[in-house]
């Protein structure tokens, strides 16, 4: 069972933060659609849905979700949480996307998280300065794509679901397709026009993020290279490298 969590900025206030311990299970909800909003995760990892779509949040990074973002948030392990609500007059001068967007968070955002939730206790003078010293660093985070693409066609949601829950299955295209009653074609189609990737590139981008997700709580690389279908440890760091520029091993090290 879940158990919700609410937080209710004030809606006249320029930057709200919250940040404290979500324990696995437990659900943010309530988020203010009204205003911008930043959510970072350290010490563990959350999943992020809208629509079809799906982030998947490890420690020391998070998500933007621009004014009137719907989702909901998955705490997958026990976590450090914060929520940063923007006012739409300061949001919309910060030159972010207009649509959901993974970030790489700071030390220094991290710290001005927890100093703002202790706004009560701060002269109003150091909340603004806090607050604006958080907007510059929230227009500056590095913008990594963990974003894995949903589908609203039938055929291609259910060749996603599958692939999700069985990561190793190897099946070529004409047998997914097969599955689901399409042709091989009309699914390759349907993969590029739904997700602008081919579906290898999204079962890479699957399997990528799956792997972080192992690696955050803590997997061995050839029990990873197993689980997602990789023919050995080694291709499995191959491609872990070719998506994030880094080992595993080194993935593990700079966090």
């Amino acid at each position: 069972m879940t158990k919700d969590i609410y937080f209710q900025p004030n809606p006249r206030a320029g930057v709200i933060a919250w940040s404290g311990v979500l324990e696995k299970g437990t659900r943010p909800a309530a988020q203010d659609t009204s205003r911008a909003q930043v959510l970072f995760c350290y010490d563990g990892l959350m999943r992020i849905e809208a629509d079809a779509d799906r982030w998947f949040i490890p420690d020391r990074f998070g998500i933007w979700l621009p004014q009137g973002s719907k989702v909901s948030v998955d705490v997958a392990q026990r976590i450090e949480f914060q929520s940063f609500s923007l006012h739409t007059r300061l949001a919309q001068h910060l030159g972010m996307p207009d649509r959901p967007t993974v970030l790489r968070a700071t030390p220094l955002i991290r710290g001005i998280g927890r100093r703002l939730m202790d706004a009560d206790a701060l002269p109003a003078a150091v909340q603004r300065r806090l607050g604006t010293v958080a907007l510059d660093e929230i227009a500056r985070l590095e913008h990594p794509d963990m974003h894995l693409p949903g589908s609203g066609d039938t055929r291609v949601s259910a060749v996603m679901s599958h692939l999700l829950a069985h990561p190793h299955d190897a099946s070529s295209l004409a047998t997914l397709a097969a599955r689901v009653g399409a042709s091989k074609r009309t699914l390759s189609r349907l993969f590029q026009t739904e997700t602008g990737m081919s579906w290898r590139a999204w079962r890479d981008r699957m399997r990528f993020v799956l792997a972080l997700e192992a690696l955050q709580i803590g997997r061995k690389t050839t029990e990873i290279a197993d689980r997602l279908g990789y023919s050995s440890p080694s291709a499995f760091v191959t491609a872990f490298r070719r998506q994030s520029g880094m080992t595993p091993t080194q993935w593990r090290h700079q966090r």
